[in-house]
């Protein structure tokens, strides 16, 4: 008798063991946890996920004694340093956070520090199974572990204003079709800056720019997945690469013209002032073009955007860029780790991930969400470029590869070296160009500028 009822004892405190761990991994249970989430998310998004954690700490949270508690910071790289100062326990650094939304770039070090848990750990096969499996690969940082768990992810688009655009079109004959390339950009380009030069003939070559590529690194990285070669090779750029002449050549001569603009800064501004006519852009910006543009000499007119899929390099394949942070989970010890994977689960549901990502233009990461989005069940979307993004990301995601950039220690160095010196030489091309302006010699100048360029651009970088 004595041994069974120590039988029965042991059983008890078993059960109990097991209902209180969620009885196997992926069914986590917390008991009294509060959970530290860092973001970087700014205005809307920031009110939509804190709404969010409100509504998980009422309900879900509620029934497993776990609260999450949300501290942000604007700046992503301000962010970054503050979570590896706290993993390395820097003295006056923060506790670090249970869970963090971060790039890969940063996730690749907190996993070689040992400091993630592998969220597969924590999530059934059925539940993995629920995303778009490119937005789950990413996380997984070329290893076996799943670091991010996707929660938003972008794409880029083509923004087009139709108001200056459709009087263009009217005047010129040029289609709106003919966007969907690269070189039917450029060709609009041109005829676009001749028309605008024209309207002012008391002022010559005044023409203006009509487009511009937001992240001019992505736009070459891009460019080379579509024609079908690699951009970065073993942590250096491939230049010596007839695909990168090409892409030079599409952009640097036109900026250095004026018929595509030299900026540092996101295409929406340009759009807002009427600077240029089209982008390719972040889809998850569409709520920052404007329904109102101000032209330099503080005239206005009301502007109408279209979104249209990211253009492809005739002959080239359909690929655009993927963007976007993930969510991690530091490893704080089992439990801890469990009462994180549930309030994930929760978050990045169908119903709360779609809630998330509508509202701000990102795209959603599970399939049921996607398929939602594609029936236009975007209910509490009122922003129509908005929905036309959100739209047209959904079915770039089914007819188009997306591009992840390689993540390696440099790689940000890299890449805004290499943007600081296309902006350098597209200025200075610029100059040069001024000297003759569009005189009879200008074709020849005008080459002989680009590739001049071109060469001390491989030469200095």
């Amino acid at each position: 008798m004595r041994k069974l009822i120590i039988a029965v004892s042991l059983l008890a405190v078993a059960i109990g063991i097991w209902i209180t761990t969620g009885g196997e991994r992926g069914q986590s249970v917390g008991q009294n946890i509060t959970l530290m989430v860092w973001h970087t998310y700014v205005e809307q998004m920031s009110d939509s996920f804190d709404a969010l954690v409100k509504e998980f700490n009422d309900t879900e949270g509620a029934q497993h004694s776990i609260v999450v508690k949300v501290a942000t910071e604007a700046n992503s790289s301000t962010l970054n340093e503050m979570i590896i100062a706290a993993a390395k326990r820097d003295p006056g650094a923060p506790a670090a956070p249970d869970i963090a939304v971060i790039y890969p770039k940063i996730a690749v070090e907190l996993a070689e520090m040992g400091m993630l848990a592998d969220i597969r750990d924590y999530f059934t096969a059925d539940e993995l199974a629920r995303f778009v499996p490119q937005f789950l690969e990413e996380g997984m940082l070329g290893r076996e572990n799943l670091y991010l768990l996707p929660i938003a992810k972008s794409t880029e688009v083509l923004f087009v204003n139709r108001t200056i655009f459709d009087r263009f079109a009217a005047a010129t004959g040029i289609a709106l079709a003919s966007l969907a390339t690269f070189e039917g950009i450029a060709d609009a380009a041109d005829k676009y800056y001749e028309w605008t030069d024209s309207l002012t003939p008391e002022i010559p070559n005044d023409g203006r720019a009509f487009y511009y590529p937001d992240i001019p690194f992505n736009f070459a990285a891009v460019g080379f997945e579509q024609l079908g070669d690699i951009f970065v090779k073993g942590g250096s750029l491939n230049l010596a690469s007839p695909v990168f002449e090409r892409i030079w050549d599409f952009y640097l001569p036109r900026a250095s013209m004026g018929e595509f603009a030299i900026f540092d800064k996101y295409a929406n501004y340009l759009a807002m002032t009427g600077d240029i006519v089209c982008a390719t852009s972040t889809s998850a910006g569409a709520m920052f073009y404007p329904e109102t543009v101000i032209y330099a000499d503080n005239t206005k007119e009301p502007a109408s955007f279209d979104v249209l899929p990211y253009p492809v390099f005739e002959g080239g394949k359909r690929v655009a860029a993927q963007r976007g942070g993930g969510l991690c989970v530091m490893k704080t010890g089992e439990n801890r780790e469990r009462a994180a994977a549930l309030f994930l689960k929760w978050l990045t549901a169908p119903a709360q991930n779609l809630r998330f990502t509508v509202s701000t233009g990102y795209m959603p990461v599970t399939v049921e969400a996607f398929d939602l989005v594609l029936t236009g069940k975007l209910d509490g979307v009122s922003n129509e470029r908005v929905r036309a993004a959100l739209a047209v990301a959904a079915e770039m995601q089914k007819t188009y590869r997306f591009y992840v950039p390689p993540v390696f220690s440099g790689f940000d160095e890299l890449q805004n070296k290499y943007v600081a010196l296309l902006l350098k030489s597209a200025g200075e091309a610029s100059v040069e160009n001024k000297k003759t302006l569009r005189s009879l010699d200008m074709t020849r100048s005008l080459e002989e500028t680009s590739r001049s360029a071109l060469r001390r651009f491989r030469e200095v970088f």
